[in-house]
């Protein structure tokens, strides 16, 4: 007796252990369902969401030729000339949409679009399918897109000025293009100098030749308000690049008024071994002809430079530094 009591106490254990793991079974394969379903909540949440937001945005958009801009903006990942112009056409109420389009990153919820087609009903997948087709094809041409952005700020120059923070972060993007056009856009701006000087200033020992070069020419569009940037633009006098040399030189002609150290900089780039450089060199040692009286020695022996252009720039130079002091003699 004691005997069967044993064995049914042991299977009522045994029932009791096996129903134990059956619910708990249950109960997660329940969680799973409604992880499940939360997930395809999230996602159709968030396509909603970012539907209902393109829709806003494009109420509110001026409109051109029966575009809104952000329409005309999504073609410049195209390279698309017309639109460019378009937005130019547009004018100052492009800025803002332009700056958010340079500013633009990869979507961070194609995952979720994914799962929302991976889990919607048959009759709404050809229509959702094409749709995260299209978000996948604009997010492979963001690149393109924030390169053009770039470019066409930069045409709409000084009104421009509140799109100078974002060019600024541009300036550190791993796209080299990006970098440059982001460069040239900031010259042409001219806004912010305490942003834009520092940061351009900074680009100038880019590993890329070109946006250092096109630093250089941007600050050379700041003039003496770019003067902090005269100690890196002396060291790209010795750039490997003729071309980067070249405007590290005129950008000192402007920037570099009232800097002891431009002069005999620029007087050491006049025997460089290209001759547009040496040109350069005395078109800026002319610009600062009030302050060259020590280069026109220097200046001197470059008219007698074996390239006409050198001599005529080193011939326009010394004229000025001449007229200068004419015109200071006879004011006594």
């Amino acid at each position: 007796m004691v005997e069967l009591y044993g064995h049914r106490a042991a299977s009522s254990k045994l029932f009791s252990e096996v129903f134990g793991q059956m619910k708990t079974v249950n109960s997660q394969h329940k969680e799973m369902n409604g992880q499940q379903r939360l997930i395809k909540l999230a996602g159709w949440t968030s396509l909603a969401v970012a539907l209902a937001g393109v829709l806003v945005l494009r109420l509110r958009e001026p409109l051109y030729q029966g575009k809104p801009v952000s329409a005309w903006i999504e073609e410049l990942g195209d390279n698309s000339y017309a639109a460019a112009r378009a937005l130019q056409e547009i004018g100052p109420g492009a800025i803002s949409p332009l700056t958010r389009a340079l500013e633009r990153k990869p979507s961070g919820w194609l995952n979720a679009c994914a799962a929302v087609l991976s889990h919607s009903p048959r009759f709404l997948r050809p229509k959702l399918a094409a749709y995260y087709a299209a978000i996948t094809r604009r997010g492979s041409q963001i690149p393109r897109l924030r390169i053009a952005a770039a470019q066409v700020l930069g045409d709409f120059g000084p009104v421009a000025g509140k799109a100078t923070p974002a060019l600024v972060e541009a300036l550190s993007d791993a796209n080299a293009t990006l970098r440059l056009n982001a460069a040239f856009a900031l010259g042409k701006i001219g806004a912010k100098p305490e942003l834009a000087v520092p940061a351009l200033a900074g680009r100038l020992d880019d590993p890329t030749e070109g946006v250092r070069m096109y630093a250089a020419i941007a600050l050379k569009k700041f003039g003496t308000q770019a003067a902090t940037a005269v100690p890196a633009l002396i060291a790209m006098l010795k750039d490997p690049g003729w071309q980067v040399r070249e405007r590290a030189a005129l950008a000192l002609g402007a920037v570099g008024q009232n800097q002891a150290s431009v002069v005999p900089a620029l007087e050491k780039t006049l025997l460089d071994e290209h001759r547009f450089v040496r040109a350069s060199a005395a078109l800026a040692l002319a610009s600062i002809a009030p302050h060259a009286k020590t280069a026109r020695a220097a200046l001197e022996r470059a008219r007698y430079d074996p390239d006409a252009e050198v001599r005529y720039s080193a011939g326009l130079a010394v004229s000025q530094i001449d007229s200068e002091a004419d015109g200071r003699t006879d004011l006594k």
